[in-house]
């Protein structure tokens, strides 16, 4: 028995270590760095570097602000080896690039930029897209409605360890940070790269959360003193007083999640790009790298900035992968990858034109082949997210395909073959959640066909903004193909809550179809990215007019849109008054049918009397009474259903201004008086009280029947409706008819509740609308006696001007004079 036991031992351990030999030989373990820079010194007894993304020229500020001695760091990353240096590159192994942050675009008034771009080297990346854009009045378009707080800047701030301050990695130009005024002598304006902000007034600063949290009390305008720990060349870092003038906070159209849970990982930045095959490897099912390959989503990055042109800033990020890295996934030679980003500018006079097209990026992605031999390569690149979830509780976004729902953020895309389509983000989580309770990939195919082909657009939709990737041609090339093209959720499932799935953070994936770049070769492809807002005529100059969904009544939207901007260009005319004056053309249009139905109702009133005598004659002869009914209506001239045809005509003229009125973007900050808090947002709910901490979550939630806010409008307007149904609605003559009122009157009040969360500027309509039936009702002259029918309307008015035509009077023939 010992020695059956003793062999089954030894036979285990060989199994088990063969399998790990031969494991280890097919799929070597991933390389993300390579060993050089562990061989100086006992690797048992270094110390390991927790925060390798430190920059050395900080790392040094930083011990030097701790008391250590700085050590020497160089000022820029080593240059790349060029291409015809092959030997060199293989023996030479990949200086490590610091992690770094760029700016593109400027926040400054009389800047031509209507976006402002934070990238990052790690992952070659967008991290966060602010929208500067002015008024002629100077100031910012599009503010964060979800923020009334000052605005320091973007500053991509990184915690020291013990609690000792919050590095500033990047400072966006024209910003209050950019624009602080120092208060110490001999030390310029503006915060810099590198500082260390210690206090912020009295308050002394820790961590990153302490400066988040003293801007959240603070105000647009306020001037905040702020002290940094600045280091200088020659001597120790030393203290530096800075004011700065808060801003109203800019809308970030992209941004990262800045406070995930404990434990969990932030969600990715924006346009992250990765081979998706070399060769005969490629990215297993399910997995976002090749596997043995050095991650290109963590790696930092190269960056050299392009020299500046008319068409814009820009900054480029190379990545070389070496023959030693290609050869551990079983290719050979060297890639070198490229990535350029450049910004459009906005022509001097278009400033203020808001249909010019100036709100992208041009992204250019290249593949240096600077092997000896042909490389099989194809790519995948992944799309936007952190879109705005402003007003996700009241926003209502509708799909073009009949019974399917629209999320706050869904993902849009365009082919030859399928067209226009739309992925709802409550769609993109729900066949997540079931492809994940599968042990599935959670990707969503966009469409179906296995054929690479081309796309048109794909991007990620929100209410009023949109982030959209169009690939371009150009004279030598066809745009790209795509062999898949991939709707897919980002972040953790687990921390969103079905009922609030619409709010999940979506995004796309594209691969592409694979390529052969010869030695000495490049592939390269191009594409723009629209980052803005949803207006017609900026959505046209870019081809993407079907972003904004109308519904069924778009051409009635449309048009009613139309007259409401028309209205609005006036002098001295806001959209508030704006929409008062469209409720008057509406209704001004509408007068032959809404009198005529307005008279029956009147004339039902007067016919109640009548018709409750012949309800209790022939009340058990149900047949005779409705002969009753019928000549009475003759009689008196009267049609019972022609008050529906103004129902069935004003239904599409109010589906097409709910539309209309709930896509608007110039309806976002436009306010219904100016200078009063109260209903400064047309395009959402009024928002009088905030009193979620007061009512139970069922009521004052989110997604909760009221919402978090007391809403006034909603209110008025269905205190309108009831008050016009009891002052026109005609006397019950039965107990059924009067349990028909009370339940329209119940009816009501629950579409009150419905209507609770609808925007402020369709409130509007409705109380216009209602007054001017109270008015149009008011003013009709009271029912008498049936007359019978007179002469027509223009022999009347023929006779005022010649009695002679008096058609009351008796017409005779004149004779003809006698011949002499």
């Amino acid at each position: 028995m010992e020695k059956r036991f003793a062999l089954f031992l030894i036979l285990s351990a060989l199994i088990l270590f063969t399998h790990l030999t031969v494991q280890n030989f097919l799929h070597p373990p991933r390389v993300d760095q390579p060993p050089a820079e562990r061989a100086e010194g006992d690797a048992g007894q270094a110390k390991p570097d927790l925060r390798p993304d430190v920059p050395p020229k900080l790392e040094a500020a930083k011990k030097s602000l701790d008391g250590e001695a700085a050590e020497p760091a160089p000022d820029a990353p080593q240059p790349a080896v060029a291409q015809d240096d092959q030997p060199a590159l293989e023996a030479t192994p990949r200086v490590e690039v610091p992690q770094q942050w760029v700016t593109l675009g400027s926040m400054a008034p009389d800047r031509p930029y209507r976006l402002m771009v934070t990238l990052q080297n790690r992952g070659a990346a967008v991290e966060r897209i602010e929208m500067v854009q002015r008024t002629a009045g100077g100031e910012l378009r599009f503010l964060d409605l979800e923020q009334d707080t000052g605005y320091l800047g973007y500053l991509a701030l990184q915690d020291l360890e013990g609690g000792r301050g919050c590095r500033v990695n990047v400072v966006g130009p024209g910003t209050p940070a950019a624009g602080a005024v120092a208060q110490t002598p001999g030390v310029p304006d503006g915060f810099r790269v590198g500082d260390v902000i210690r206090r912020l007034g009295s308050l002394q600063v820790r961590d990153a959360i302490d400066v988040e949290r003293y801007l959240a009390e603070t105000k647009p305008g306020q001037t905040l003193p702020i002290t940094v720990a600045r280091a200088a060349d020659d001597e120790r870092p030393r203290e530096v007083v800075l004011v700065a003038t808060l801003a109203a906070p800019p809308l970030s159209i992209i941004r990262p999640d800045a406070h995930p849970l404990p434990g969990a990982e932030a969600d990715p930045l924006s346009f992250l790009w990765t081979l998706e095959s070399v060769g005969d490897a490629a990215i297993p099912r399910g997995q976002d790298e090749i596997d043995g390959l050095m991650s290109l989503h963590n790696s930092t990055w190269e960056i050299r900035t392009l020299p500046d042109d008319p068409a814009g800033p820009a900054v480029e990020f190379q990545l070389v992968l070496t023959d030693a890295q290609l050869r551990a996934i079983g290719g050979q030679g060297s890639l070198e990858l490229v990535k350029r980003y450049r910004l459009a500018k906005t022509p001097s006079s278009d400033l203020t034109n808001s249909g010019f097209p100036s709100y992208h990026l041009e992204l250019e992605l290249e593949i240096r082949n600077r092997g000896q031999t042909p490389q099989q390569v194809a790519y995948r690149l992944d799309g936007p997210n952190g879109l705005p979830l402003e007003g996700w509780w009241y926003v209502t976004k509708i799909h073009p395909k009949m019974f399917a729902a629209a999320g706050t953020r869904d993902v849009l895309w365009n082919t030859p073959p399928t067209g226009h389509g739309l992925l709802g983000a409550t769609k993109i989580y729900a066949d997540a959640i079931a492809a994940r309770e599968k042990n599935q990939p959670v990707l969503i195919p966009l469409f179906a066909d296995p054929h690479p082909q081309p796309l048109e657009y794909v991007g990620v939709d929100a209410q009023y903004f949109s982030v959209i990737l169009q690939p371009q041609a150009d004279e030598s090339a066809a745009p790209p193909l795509f062999r898949q093209a991939l709707a897919l959720p980002v972040g953790d499932l687990d921390r969103i809550d079905k009922a609030v799935s619409k709010t999940t953070n979506v995004s796309f994936r594209v691969i592409s179809q694979t390529h052969e770049i010869p030695a000495g070769d490049s592939l390269v492809h191009r594409y723009r990215v629209f980052a803005g807002p949803k207006q017609p005529a900026l959505l046209a100059a870019y081809d993407l007019e079907r972003a904004i969904e109308y519904g069924w009544f778009r051409t009635i939207a449309k048009f009613l849109a139309w007259i409401l901007h028309a209205f609005e260009s006036l002098p001295g005319v806001n959209y508030g008054l704006a929409i008062i004056l469209l409720t008057v053309v509406v209704r001004s249009a509408m007068i032959p049918l809404s009198r005529k139905a307005a008279r029956n109702a009147q004339m039902m009133q007067e016919l109640a009397p009548e018709m409750k005598r012949i309800a209790e004659k022939h009340k058990d002869d149900m047949q005779k009474r409705a002969a009753a009914q019928s000549e009475l209506f003759k009689k008196h001239n009267y049609r019972p259903l022609g008050g529906c045809l103004l129902m069935f005509v004003q239904l599409p003229i109010f589906i097409g201004l709910y539309r209309a009125l709930s896509v608007d973007v110039e309806l976002r900050q436009a306010p219904l008086i100016p200078g009063l808090q109260w209903a400064s947002n047309l395009a959402g709910p009024d928002m009088l009280w905030y009193w979620k901490p007061y009512l139970p979550a069922f009521l004052a939630g989110e997604n909760g029947w009221l919402g978090p806010y007391l809403n006034i409008l909603p209110i008025v307007t269905i205190v309108l409706f009831l008050w016009q149904q009891k002052m026109f609605m005609p006397p019950a003559t039965d107990d059924q008819s009067r349990m028909q009122q009370s339940m329209m009157k119940y009816m009501m009040i629950f579409m009150g509740l419905l209507f609770f969360r609808v925007p402020s500027g369709l409130c509007v309509y409705f109380i216009a609308s209602s007054l001017w039936s109270v008015a149009e009702r008011k003013m009709l002259p009271p029912v008498g006696k049936p007359v019978e029918s007179g002469p027509p309307l223009w022999q009347r008015l023929a006779a005022k001007f010649n009695p002679d035509l008096d058609p009351a009077k008796p017409r005779t023939r004149r004779k003809p004079p006698r011949k002499r």
